[in-house]
């Protein structure tokens, strides 16, 4: 990526923040695409241009893009994520994708479960359940799931103990631990 923080503008951020509040992905496109053509060397401007066109469902031509992105820089994660989302709402999956490596993506199945006990059991005291969130995010896995979801699927869970549940951030988690 482009460090050459020379042009770079430190208050364009507002465009953006203002279009995706107002959830207006059309503009949001034309935006990043403007700065997109103007930094064609910067990836990171390239790939934002790439996620609007996701944010506003045009997911082939998001895809097509990205591609482009991820075959210079394949360890790109926000690239990544974005061509995830596209295969997503193409209504395909990761393995609809040739990746230099497999990204890992989370659902709510086993495989998950058995990250939140590799997770936790390095732990000796209750966690807090945003940790859990905070360590997926740190490791760039790609949730097909809302924190609420994880939350409600690993409380059907006997190997896990939830405590302080009066609001959902404050919860804490841990491996239940039979007695002997």
């Amino acid at each position: 990526m482009d460090d050459n923080f020379d042009n770079y503008d430190f208050e364009e951020w507002e465009g953006d923040y203002q279009l995706i509040q107002e959830e207006d992905w059309a503009g949001l496109v034309k935006l990043r695409k403007q700065k997109a053509e103007k930094n064609l060397h910067d990836l990171h401007s390239q790939w934002r241009y790439g996620e609007a066109l996701v944010f506003n469902q045009e997911f082939e031509q998001a895809l097509e893009f990205l591609t482009a992105i991820y075959k210079k820089e394949p360890e790109f994660e926000d690239v990544i994520h974005s061509i995830l989302d596209a295969l997503y709402g193409l209504g395909q999956t990761e393995d609809d994708f040739e990746w230099v490596e497999s990204p890992i993506v989370l659902k709510l199945n086993d495989q998950t479960k058995k990250h939140c006990v590799d997770f936790l059991k390095k732990k000796r005291k209750p966690t807090s359940f945003s940790s859990l969130i905070e360590h997926f995010i740190i490791q760039s896995y790609y949730l097909t799931f809302e924190e609420k979801e994880l939350h409600a699927y690993l409380k059907t869970d006997e190997h896990f103990e939830f405590t302080n549940e009066e609001e959902f951030w404050d919860v804490n988690i841990k491996l239940f631990k039979k007695n002997n």
